[in-house]
């Protein structure tokens, strides 16, 4: 009888012990799935924060922007509109040093997808597995990093900008400011032929260092893996793990000089992404509104014309020359389900709302705001 007394306390005692185990495990593995989400979203604001800070950025050149105090009485700096999955060789859409001003393509642009989620098909169409009602963005600049023309790190046939620093009057041509540069992606180094300081009329220095120009499109892919149906669920594309992905025009991995649509992941488990943007409207820097974009900020109003400089939204006064700064939403998902949950919460993302998913997958929201340094900084008195 004490034995069977004995046993039976020791097995209440074994259940109890079992009963803390398993709910420790449980709660363990939600605070790794809760810093998996967090670490995911900051690492994927952090990486879009650098490129949205260095949009803009031409080394040298430092295109004018309306209303900006310029010299030698040349007008602003003409921002066009150029495809963001053109993979033209030669010269690079949206750029001409020839003209006064001179034509430089918009640093920064994206579309609206909340809503309708119609975006260009053009678009679309170089965006492998996009995930509808999820925003895209352009960014646009040149690396930090120069290269000379030909040499060790130059790789032909990507496209990159050299500028000339030379003074007016020397053996590089100045027919406005800012100084003429050269866009272009060949297969000949020999191409770039401007100077650095030290021109004269007649002697003209070494050549300017060149700078890879860089076209980079983010968005939010419906899988990280999207070639294996990891997750065994055929209503799903691939492994169904949304992701940060990134569009990079240049040379292809596998070698080559044809120009291509490179394709990076960035984070996967981010399944959302929204974007404001806020703009200047009186020259001076600052934000006076935030504004979202157009689901195609190419056509202006119902009848869909193309214009050659694109309107940020519904008004003609709202270009993308005058953004300052993004408002950056992202939600992160959980990599896997969680048994018994229903995930009945809301988002909202600034101006815009994500409804309740109803699944099984627990998520966050997370948001910044980001100012863009070299277009904001030209507008800013001294």
């Amino acid at each position: 009888m004490e034995l069977m007394i004995s046993m039976a306390i020791a097995m209440v005692l074994l259940a109890a012990l079992a009963s803390v185990f398993t709910q420790s495990i449980s709660a363990r593995e939600k605070i790794d799935l809760e810093g998996q989400k967090i670490e995911t979203a900051r690492y994927s604001l952090d990486t879009l924060a650098e490129d949205i800070r260095l949009a803009g950025y031409y080394g040298t050149l430092a295109p004018s922007l309306s209303g900006a105090t310029l010299v030698n009485g040349a007008t602003p700096t003409d921002w066009k509109y150029a495809d963001p999955c053109s993979i033209a060789t030669g010269n690079q859409p949206g750029w001409d040093s020839s003209t006064n001003p001179v034509q430089v393509p918009m640093a920064i642009f994206g579309y609206e997808a909340h809503g309708t989620g119609a975006l260009p098909a053009a678009l679309t169409a170089c965006l492998d597995n996009y995930k509808t009602s999820t925003d895209v963005f352009i960014i646009r600049r040149s690396s930090t990093v120069t290269v000379t023309a030909g040499g060790t790190s130059y790789v032909a046939g990507d496209p990159y900008l050299q500028v000339s620093t030379c003074p007016d009057g020397a053996v590089d041509t100045l027919p406005a400011q800012p100084p003429p540069f050269i866009a272009k992606a060949t297969t000949s180094s020999a191409d770039f032929n401007l100077h650095s300081l030290g021109c004269t009329p007649t002697t003209p220095g070494a050549n300017a260092p060149v700078r890879k120009l860089l076209t980079r499109i983010y968005y939010i892919s419906k899988c990280d893996d999207c070639s294996n149906n990891l997750d065994n669920d055929a209503s799903t594309t691939g492994d169904g793990v949304p992701t940060l992905k990134m569009v990079e025009l240049g040379i292809p991995a596998s070698g080559g000089t044809s120009m291509a649509m490179n394709l990076r992941t960035i984070a996967p488990g981010v399944e959302n992404m929204h974007l404001e943007y806020g703009i200047d409207t009186d020259d001076n820097g600052s934000i006076n509104a935030w504004v979202v974009s157009n689901e195609d900020p190419r056509q202006t109003g119902a009848t869909g014309t193309p214009v050659t400089g694109m309107r940020l939204d519904g008004s003609t006064e709202n270009r993308w020359e005058d953004v300052m700064a993004i408002k950056l939403f992202l939600i992160t998902r959980d990599a896997k389900k969680t048994t018994g949950y229903t995930d009945t919460k809301s988002f909202i993302l600034g101006t815009t709302s994500v409804a309740a998913a109803g699944d099984s997958y627990h998520r966050r929201l997370m948001s910044s705001t980001i100012k863009l340094v070299n277009l904001a900084s030209r507008r800013e008195a001294p």
